[in-house]
């Protein structure tokens, strides 16, 4: 673990421990924890200061793109889901939370897993739900706490006294996201522990489109037997308004610069930044996984995504699994907000993960 130090009159402090920072914020009295993981990789000492800068007067950074108005994504459905199981797994009671990073004995499992791979069919599949790392935006929420983050999280990034560039939009794993996306692919390598969550069935991999867990996938699916890895809009964090939840277009933006939709300037679209994974344009289409257009038209810079709205988007995206997944297993790495909405869906709590941690799920189709 880096030791880092911040100078309170005179003395410094070690950063390991929570620090408290009285801050003058609107008349608000702010208490801010030092980081205490590898996130600290990058020097942090007038973070707060820039934070505070940036709530009074902005900053160069700020977004003034307005994206156009897409279609709703919503549509009427035919049939809906449940998780058909009780007592199988740790993460089905909400409180169970982890109080940091890490994993549940077992990734939460209470029976054997062929006690659950026996309750698989044609309309049941075991989704493992895998947090993406430890991402800039995290790190940044956690040493400034909720009120400057709130502040600054829908800016393109900022600039602290010193000279420290942190870049929220689409933002990308710290060092202490990719060693937990390391530790997770070890877990999952060791002792034939993947061949036996999965029951050694035939395996996909969906992913949401997102710098952070496209490089967390990378790393946790590396040398992994899947069928497929396919890309998919649907599964994106909570839409709107902070910038770390917008997608960059899949093509290269005209000269560097921002694309037609979307918040924040960028050099390299998908393809070019993530050549080993596809990312088909399918629209409206819903025989396949993909992205419904090349910018992201689902991302709105004045209006967040309200948590009913993103359950609708989790049922539609197991109508869109069910009908072009024949596998039983399916592997899903997303975001907190969407996990927790897809268990919503499936009428389970909804559990919060911490950074790459798993949580599995049985899940059931059934018409209405």
């Amino acid at each position: 673990m880096l030791q880092r130090s911040f100078v309170v009159k005179g003395e410094a402090l070690p950063a390991v421990l929570v620090v408290t920072l009285l801050l003058a914020v609107s008349g608000s009295v702010l208490s801010v924890p030092a980081a205490t993981s590898r996130g600290d990789s990058k020097p942090v000492d007038n973070l707060v200061a820039a934070a505070q800068s940036a709530l009074r007067q902005g900053d160069k950074f700020s977004s003034a793109v307005t994206p156009k108005d897409d279609d709703d994504i919503d549509r009427h459905r035919k049939t809906s889901f449940t998780s058909p199981v009780d007592g199988y797994f740790i993460q089905e009671r909400a409180s169970r939370a982890l109080p940091e990073p890490g994993q549940h004995k077992n990734f939460g499992a209470l029976v054997p897993w062929d006690q659950v791979i026996s309750k698989l069919n044609a309309e049941t599949k075991l989704l493992f739900l895998i947090r993406h790392g430890q991402a800039w935006s995290n790190y940044l929420e956690e040493v400034l706490g909720p009120d400057l983050w709130y502040g600054v999280v829908s800016k393109c990034g900022f600039t602290t006294g010193n000279g420290t560039d942190y870049q929220i939009f689409d933002a990308e794993l710290t060092d202490a996201g990719q060693a937990q996306a390391e530790n997770l692919h070890a877990m999952l390598g060791s002792n034939s522990t993947y061949k036996t969550i999965t029951g050694n069935l035939p395996t996909r991999a969906i992913v949401s489109p997102l710098s952070r867990c496209l490089d967390t996938a990378s790393i946790v699916l590396a040398d992994m037997p899947v069928t497929n890895i396919n890309t998919e809009e649907l599964i994106r964090e909570t839409l709107g308004s902070d910038t770390c939840d917008a997608r960059r277009s899949v093509s290269d933006p005209p000269g560097g610069g921002k694309p037609e939709t979307g918040p924040c300037a960028f050099d390299r679209g998908l393809k070019s930044k993530y050549p080993q994974y596809d990312f088909p344009v399918r629209g409206d289409d819903k025989t396949d996984f993909g992205l419904l257009t090349d910018d992201d038209h689902l991302w709105k810079k004045n209006k967040r995504e309200k948590q009913k709205h993103q359950v609708r988007r989790a049922e539609k995206f197991l109508e869109t699994l069910f009908i072009n997944a024949e596998e039983q297993v399916i592997v899903v790495v997303t975001h907190s907000g969407f996990i927790r909405s897809l268990l919503l869906a499936v009428d389970r709590e909804p559990y919060r993960p911490k950074n790459a941690e798993v949580v599995p799920a049985i899940i059931q189709m059934r018409n209405r």
